[in-house]
């Protein structure tokens, strides 16, 4: 029995050896914003502003290179054992973000990264699923060395497991924000002598920063600097804004982190349900936020350095609203700091406290990160300062919308099912039950000069709310970006068609859209129902296209008819010429040329820098192979073009368009750059379009203006 009780200790150590996890990264796909989540407790992705195309860190449009963040990561302080003051962080302020072993980096992975989807069609689909897309993390402060590495005075942990779960949907009112719930269990008695926790507060540190990481030309602390910041107190909400960069071409966007709630001894504790809390004889926990420079602040803008003082920044209410210099206030300190690169500041936004926490016992607490555009009046260099109740309307606006969606069932907040409330009539309380517009069309886009003719099926027709029940579809809209709008497309709805004989739309009926028999394409099994043309598109300009479905609304929750998210199957269409079928010698060839031509720097569609330029070849073959020269005959560029594959090559496409494209076949890019990656001077080049089927060949001549 004594041999068997050994080889069981021995059989759970290497079990919990095996539990940790290598570093894993993941990030949402669905909706507008991308949100990077590692299973080592860090949210963000630290490099992207020198590795934009390594991934999202908090980046909104996703379509766009404009982040929110540089690193983020939660913090947990509490009275141990009612003897020792301990705070474990899985992220503190430091100019590389998370490093191995590194002191505050003191959460390790349990597991590796889980994903979930509420989707049937989606291939992690699952009935436990929340969201369209759930990432799920587990970590720990136990460990006290990473496979061997120790991590750097990590020497007092809370014996604290979390479990991170990341819910995202990509309807219109919920794709550009991700609900953050942590799961956070004092398990001392499992890896260590059971202890209390006492005075327990929890936050969130972090880095915001929004800069466009594919336009700007700064870096280090000049890319950081530009911050402006805010609070919104009624909405327990920290933000962040580009206050003072001049970068050009850029959005102007809102980056924010929200407390929405907690779960604490059977009671929803957050200062939004104090009156509840103090009816049952209960004290409601504080949210505040907490503000620090990265580097050289004093006094109140000194950063933490140990327990003590990351403990105290949680516990201690900010003086936000105190006077610094004359009559400003800390709060138009923070706002107006980054307009002279002087606004380099981290966040912490903190709840507390939880009375007391027993060994075994779990508190849960809801964050969520968020990201909106500004106002049209407010986009352009002038609006980047400005930070007012108007230019805050679409930030208020989704923070409401945050608030709706973690409710539920739960209408009036006191984290109980009073009479009414239950919506599905399951006898629980039920989070995140909102009605769903219905599912989104499949799309198809072909082209021709000049047109663009969208197709769609009927999968909205069939979709069932999730929520009622019922088939309430009700037709669909079309829409378009506006010529030019490459840097972040601003569509517009140009047609609707509704089902007729209802009050609902304008009863277009849909004959006018409406094939008589479903169309396929090769390689693609899906019917296409519907079909509608965009006529006069300008070629070698990006467009953005998209079909919407909308529902009648419900007056059940008495709310107006829902659509479809105008993200969800967005397509980038660049109208030109065909593959060439008639490239030969005969009188009714095709002839290959090239626009514009002249080229003169800074063509209307181009980006602001050399990398970002391009031009057109167009009625090119579909397989061809062009080369450019100069006028002494010397090859300074080449490239192969098959009208198949060709999605575009160029820094252009990566900076300004998104996947999926559509290009014509019959046209491709240049960027006017050699193959060296030399940028061409004014002067007259010669080029040569070789039919790689037929080996007939054309030449040419462009002339560049700088």
């Amino acid at each position: 029995m004594k041999r068997l009780l050994i080889l069981l200790v021995l059989l759970a150590v290497t079990l919990q050896l095996q539990a940790q996890e290598r570093f894993e990264r993941a990030q949402t796909e669905v909706g507008t914003i991308g949100l990077s989540i590692t299973n080592f407790g860090t949210i963000g992705k630290p490099d992207v502003r020198n590795n934009p195309e390594g991934g999202f860190s908090m980046r909104f449009p996703a379509s766009t290179g404009t982040e929110h963040l540089f690193e983020a990561g939660i913090w947990i302080g509490a009275l141990y054992n009612n003897s020792q003051l301990r705070v474990s962080t899985s992220s503190v302020t430091t100019p590389g973000g998370y490093s191995r072993g590194s002191s505050g980096f003191e959460f390790t992975a349990n597991s590796l990264i889980l994903r979930r989807s509420s989707n049937p069609e989606d291939e992690f689909f699952s009935n436990s699923a929340v969201g369209e897309e759930d990432i799920i993390a587990e970590f720990t402060d136990r460990r006290r060395d990473i496979n061997g590495t120790p991590i750097s005075n990590h020497d007092t942990p809370l014996y604290a497991d979390v479990r991170l779960e990341s819910y995202n949907w990509g309807f219109p009112f919920t794709e550009n924000f991700s609900i953050i719930k942590y799961e956070i269990t004092n398990n001392s008695g499992v890896h260590a002598s059971p202890a209390p926790w006492d005075s327990v507060f929890v936050g969130t540190y972090a880095d915001l920063v929004v800069r466009n990481v594919n336009t700007t030309k700064e870096s280090g602390g000049a890319f950081f600097n530009k911050n402006g910041i805010g609070y919104l107190d009624s909405l327990y909400t920290t933000y962040a804004f580009d206050a003072g960069s001049s970068d050009n071409p850029s959005i102007n966007t809102y980056g924010a982190i929200s407390i929405i709630g907690a779960e604490y001894g059977g009671d929803f504790y957050h200062p939004s349900n104090t009156d509840h809390l103090i009816s049952e004889g209960k004290q409601a926990p504080m949210v505040d936020p907490s503000y620090w420079l990265f580097s050289s602040g004093t006094g109140v803008y000194d950063a933490p350095g140990n327990d003590l003082d990351r403990y105290t920044r949680m516990a201690e209410k900010f003086p936000l609203d105190s006077s610094r210099t004359g009559n400003q206030t800390i709060r138009e300190e923070l706002r107006t700091d980054g307009q002279s690169g002087n606004g380099n500041y981290i966040t912490s936004l903190h709840i507390g406290p939880f009375p007391r926490v027993e060994p075994g016992e779990t508190i849960t607490i809801y964050f969520a990160y968020s990201a909106v555009l500004k106002p049209d009046e407010f986009q352009g260099l002038t609006g980047k300062a400005t930070d007012n109740e108007e230019s805050r309307k679409n930030l208020v606006k989704t923070i409401n919308s945050v608030n709706r969606v973690f409710k539920g069932e739960d209408k009036n907040g006191n984290g109980e099912l009073d009479p009414g409330e239950d919506t599905d009539n399951d006898g629980e309380l039920t989070r995140y039950l909102f009605p769903t517009p219905p599912d989104n069309p499949k799309v198809k886009v072909k082209l021709t000069a000049g047109k663009a003719s969208i197709y769609w099926d009927r999968t909205a027709e069939e979709s069932v709310d999730r929520v009622s029940g019922e088939q309430d579809f009700e037709g669909y809209r079309i829409y378009s970006s506006e010529l030019g709008t490459d840097i972040n497309p601003n569509t517009r709805l140009i047609r609707e068609f509704d089902t007729p004989g209802n009050d609902v739309g304008f009863n277009t009926g849909f004959e006018a859209v409406e094939l008589s028999e479903p169309v396929t394409f090769e390689g693609d099994d899906t019917e296409y129902w519907y079909r509608y043309d965009i006529d006069g598109l300008l070629s070698g300009w990006q467009y953005e296209i998209s079909v919407t479905a909308f529902d009648g609304g419900s007056t059940v929750f008495e709310i107006e008819p829902l659509e479809s998210s105008s993200n969800a199957n967005a397509v980038r269409v660049f109208p030109g010429t065909p593959a060439n079928k008639n490239f030969g010698s005969d009188d009714e060839r095709y002839t290959v040329g090239v626009y514009p031509n002249p080229y003169r720097v800074n063509a209307a569609w181009d980006g602001a820098n050399e990398a970002t330029r391009k031009l057109y070849f167009y009625n090119l073959p579909a397989k061809s192979e062009v080369r450019i020269y100069t006028v002494a005959g010397d090859i300074i560029a080449n490239f192969t073009h098959d009208a198949d594959t060709y999605q575009g090559d160029i820094a252009w496409y990566n900076d300004f368009s998104d996947n999926p494209r559509v290009l014509p076949g019959g046209e491709h890019a240049w960027d006017l750059q050699s193959e060296a990656n030399q940028i061409l001077t004014t002067g007259l080049y010669l080029y040569s379009v070789k039919d790689l089927d037929s080996g007939e060949v054309q030449t040419g001549k462009i002339v560049i203006i700088k």
